[in-house]
């Protein structure tokens, strides 16, 4: 394994310096919240990315996102460098020394600067005391550096740069492919984008990229997903703000196209953010139909602050839903006891699927999180189960790669439920190629791809 030369590219003026000794000091609050199990990372950069300059936040992001990517090695190499680990209440410390060592191995920020802001970050958290430790470990990291990976590259979470028990289950169920898996959640996701083709035709987009300069692709899966050759500022899509297209991953695109919802149904999105699957219901049963009417959609999600971006979201496509800020499984709450045609249930997950948009899941998920997420599955499913019609179709979903949250939490729900029945994926959109992922013995899995789709779940059940 190599370390030093993956480095990305920054500038070395006085200038950027002095930019990224800001993004640092936000950083080191992000990494230490995340490292604290205060909050995932999208939640914490959501939450204190304001704080640095609108031009300052791709440095942020590349700090932050790039720690947690990196962090089994990353890990590994600061405790070997350090004698004792810090105490809880010096996390801040740590979140600082992986910032140094990250941008050692993989930032192009000169080392000498490198080593003096970390340096310096910890007169800033007023920590004086550890200036000296700091410069010691981060300079003994630029003697030894070669000699130290060597010791530490037969430990599979460094081999791997994957928490232990991950790669072990990852080797355990998916073994032939365990590689694609490892290496696709090491890697940098590509922008996928949802083209409206109630709006506009998939092939009329791609024509619209190509005038501004956009090179594009088509997925593969789902017959709205395009991929973008560069990853873009939304606001560079054409008529993005007309809701033209949308940011989404191909695989969780393949929703709405398995349940084919149509104009006149009563449907469910059961856990709604971040609403990407929302708006792609109503736009499919908008372009599958020649009428003003409506998708009568209900979108149930339990965070204030969530529900607000998706009627966001909505409101730019210029479609609308029925929002409910509830507990999906809590039907007394937001269930006005009126049963649905379909619905929509992505359940919440491990997300071991999405490792590579959610790197900080190698820091905060453990092996317990996958018993404990199997229950809450386990009474959602049995509680949204209630509301479904006879002869209505419910459509199960995770990002996991966990058979535990998939094909076996659908046996155990089969085997207790003699009114459910699993049906084809394509039983209601018979145009949908089922040609991609693997088939389960429930439902089919999807395995993430370096240059495409994410990992996903996809089980389709009918109310006798």
């Amino acid at each position: 394994m190599t370390f030093s030369n993956k480095k990305v590219t920054d500038s070395n003026t006085n200038e950027a310096l002095s930019i990224q000794r800001s993004a640092r000091q936000v950083a080191i609050q992000v990494m230490t919240s995340v490292l604290r199990q205060q909050g995932s990372l999208s939640t914490q950069l959501a939450r204190h990315q304001q704080d640095v300059s609108s031009e300052h936040i791709p440095l942020l992001k590349e700090l932050c996102f790039g720690v947690c990517r990196q962090y089994p090695l990353l890990n590994s190499i600061a405790l070997h460098l350090l004698s004792h680990p810090f105490e809880e209440k010096d996390t801040d410390l740590y979140a600082t020394l992986l910032l140094g060592l990250y941008q050692l191995g993989y930032m192009n920020t000169p080392d000498h600067a490198a080593v003096h802001e970390t340096v310096e970050a910890c007169r800033l958290l007023k920590k004086d005391w550890a200036t000296k430790l700091m410069n010691a470990v981060l300079r003994r990291y630029q003697r030894e550096a070669d000699e130290i990976i060597e010791q530490l590259e037969a430990m599979p979470s460094v081999e791997y740069n994957h928490p232990k028990w991950l790669v072990k289950r990852f080797a355990k169920h998916w073994p032939e492919q365990f590689e694609q898996i490892i290496e696709a959640g090491n890697s940098h996701p590509p922008m996928c984008i949802r083209v409206n083709t109630s709006t506009v035709s998939r092939e009329t987009y791609i024509e619209n990229l190509t005038e501004k300069g956009i090179d594009a692709t088509i997925g593969q899966a789902s017959p709205s997903a395009l991929y973008l050759r560069s990853a873009i500022k939304v606001t560079e899509l054409p008529d993005f703000e007309k809701g033209f297209s949308s940011v989404q991953d191909e695989s969780a695109q393949l929703a709405a196209h398995i349940l084919a919802p149509q104009v006149g149904e009563k449907v469910l999105d059961a856990c709604a953010a971040p609403g990407g699957k929302t708006g792609h219901l109503l736009e499919f049963a908008a372009s599958h139909q020649n009428t003003e009417a409506i998708l009568d959609l209900t979108a149930v999600e339990l965070e204030p602050w969530r529900l607000e971006k998706i009627e966001a979201n909505l409101e730019r496509i210029g479609l609308m839903a029925n929002l409910q800020c509830a507990d999906a499984s809590n039907l007394s709450a937001w269930w006005d006891g009126k049963a649905f045609d379909k619905i929509l249930l992505d359940v919440p997950c491990s997300a071991t699927g999405v490792i590579r948009r959610n790197p900080d899941i190698k820091i905060s998920r453990k092996p317990a999180d996958i018993d404990e997420l199997s229950a809450i599955q386990k009474h959602i499913i049995e509680q949204v189960w209630q509301t479904l019609k006879p002869s209505g179709y419910l459509l199960y979903a995770t990002c996991s790669l966990m058979p535990e949250e998939n094909e076996q939490q659908i046996a155990a729900f089969l085997a207790a439920h003699d009114d459910a029945i699993e049906v084809p994926l394509n039983a209601l959109n018979p145009d949908l190629k089922i040609e991609w992922g693997t088939a389960a013995n429930h439902g089919r899995q999807l395995f993430p791809t370096l240059k495409g789709h994410d990992g996903f779940y996809y089980c389709l059940l009918k109310k006798k």
